[in-house]
């Protein structure tokens, strides 16, 4: 009878452990589900908002005196749920600004998307390319036939009117990783996403170093021009710092 007894109490006991495991793998799957729908209606989300975005960059007005120069505005590019968004000053004329499209045309573009190609990251999978401002910046020259518009560095107005933009693309893709390419872009960005008032004189000082916020991390890189045009590094160099960023990503 006792036997009898403990066996019947060892079945429920079986069949308890048996009911509680089945509901734990549903709930797993239950969450998994939700992930990976979620993450979908996330992503499609996303490519919505960076689409709008891109109609208010191509259409704004708030330099004047660069919506009048400019041939169009440069609204960023890639995945919408890019685990990196890498930050350049604003559109090569000789390049990004004719193709409307970052990095693109010019030797700096060219240079960066060719690196991206050769370790792996993809502008469709994990990168996101975006300029601190949209529109390439103009200055008046004067001569003897008159007053021409050239290509020069963006004004502290015009980066105060921009930056707004590379805010809202941070909001939207919510990245892990910012890479901010050469000394002036690392100084904005720490200045306004980190509360870093120093100002750096010298980019060996910041070069791949690891700044942290509570939302993403910031890694500042030489700009591609150190590269293409002043030859302060080496595409070797360049390289391997691109191939130190693909290993990070790996352990994200």
């Amino acid at each position: 009878m006792g036997k009898t007894i403990h066996n019947i109490s060892f079945f429920y006991l079986l069949n308890f452990f048996n009911v509680v495991y089945f509901l734990y793998n549903i709930s797993n799957m239950s969450k998994e589900i939700y992930r990976l729908t979620n993450f979908n209606f996330m992503a499609i989300n996303s490519k919505k908002s960076l689409h709008k975005l891109g109609n208010e960059v191509t259409n704004c007005q708030k330099c004047k005196d660069l919506a009048s120069t400019r041939l169009q505005a440069v609204p960023g590019s890639g995945a919408a749920n890019a685990i990196v968004i890498i930050v350049g000053s604003h559109p090569d004329a000789a390049g990004a600004e004719k193709k409307g499209i970052p990095f693109a045309g010019d030797d700096a573009g060219k240079l960066i998307r060719g690196i991206l190609t050769e370790t792996d990251l993809s502008l469709e999978k994990d990168i996101y390319a975006t300029y601190l401002t949209k529109c390439t910046s103009r200055a008046l020259q004067k001569s003897s036939s008159g007053e021409t518009a050239v290509p020069a560095g963006p004004q502290k107005k015009h980066i105060s009117n921009c930056i707004s933009y590379l805010t809202k693309e941070i909001s939207i893709i919510t990245p892990h990783i910012i890479v901010s390419l050469g000394l002036d872009v690392s100084n904005i960005i720490l200045n306004k996403f980190f509360s870093v008032d120093k100002k750096y004189r010298n980019m060996e000082k910041i070069h791949m170093r690891m700044f942290e916020n509570p939302s993403f991390k910031l890694v500042p890189f030489f700009s591609p021009y150190d590269v293409t045009a002043k030859s302060i590094v080496t595409r070797e160099k360049y390289q391997e710092d691109f191939n130190s960023l693909a290993k990070l990503l790996k352990k994200v």
